[in-house]
């Protein structure tokens, strides 16, 4: 009976030891990952500001100028007959929207029926 006790003790031994050992291989494997997703997020970072910077570079006004030069390209101001006006409808209402077909006047009752559609408002996006 003692052999039985002594058996079951160092099988408790045995298995508490290797959930232990367990625990700490995946603790090592979890910091390896973690280091490894931080040293990509740095790099991804570090790329994010290296590109916002050519993205700003190659807006910038003095490089297009520098490009539009290095091309011979002219840039200069419309002369009259290059400028085409566009003449206005008797219908336009300053600060309102412009009327490109009859469909608007016919459409008119179905205006009542707007608030069910929900047109949802558009703003920009702020950099």
């Amino acid at each position: 009976m003692r052999l039985f006790k002594y058996i079951i003790l160092l099988g408790i031994i045995t298995l508490t030891a290797l959930v232990y050992v367990h625990q700490q291989v995946e603790l090592v494997k979890l910091s390896y990952e973690i280091d490894c997703k931080e040293k990509k997020l740095k790099e991804m970072l570090d790329r994010k500001g290296i590109l916002r910077y050519n993205i700003s570079n190659l807006e910038s006004p003095s490089r297009l100028e520098k490009v539009l030069l290095e091309r011979k390209v002219s840039v200069s101001y419309p002369k009259n007959r290059q400028v085409m006006r566009l003449a206005r409808k008797d219908s336009y209402v300053p600060g309102g929207p412009l009327r490109v077909s009859g469909l608007e006047e016919r459409a008119g009752i179905f205006k009542l029926f707007d608030f069910l559609g929900g047109r949802p408002d558009v703003h920009a996006r702020e950099r």
